[in-house]
């Protein structure tokens, strides 16, 4: 059991992914019309920031990862709430998409960019701003 659980963790669809030096992102995470947040990459650095708009709208809770709406979050990896949003490159469909869409198995950018708009665990949307 340990081995196969070995195996598993060091799988090539678990290997790490990395940003590619020089390169800088933008995201905006919206939540039906609202935008609530940008997530951004500049070497080394992630940031993940609230919008005026959301920080507005006394409706919503804040993200339970982003607890304080005022603050600037910033970290070298990326956040597993939007980490988890690029799905196993183990599955047939996304290595196909790899593929056909020529983009590298370790970009971490690409991938968030083609595969992290929608995911089945929340509502959130992920739109690249680039």
């Amino acid at each position: 059991m340990i081995n196969k659980l070995k195996k598993y963790l060091t799988s090539s669809s678990h290997r790490k992914l990395l940003v590619e030096k020089n390169k800088e992102a933008s995201f905006k995470l919206m939540l039906d019309d609202m935008e609530v947040g940008r997530l951004s990459y500049k070497e080394p650095h992630w940031m993940f920031v609230y919008t005026e708009e959301f920080k507005e709208n006394h409706g919503i809770k804040p993200l339970a990862t982003f607890p304080d709406i005022n603050k600037k979050y910033k970290s070298e990896e990326l956040w597993p709430f939007f980490s988890s949003r690029i799905p196993s490159l183990a599955r047939t469909k996304v290595k196909n998409a790899i593929l056909e869409e020529g983009i590298k198995e370790n970009d971490l950018l690409a991938l968030l960019n083609r595969f992290g708009k929608r995911t089945i665990t929340n509502p959130f949307e992920l739109l690249s701003t680039d």
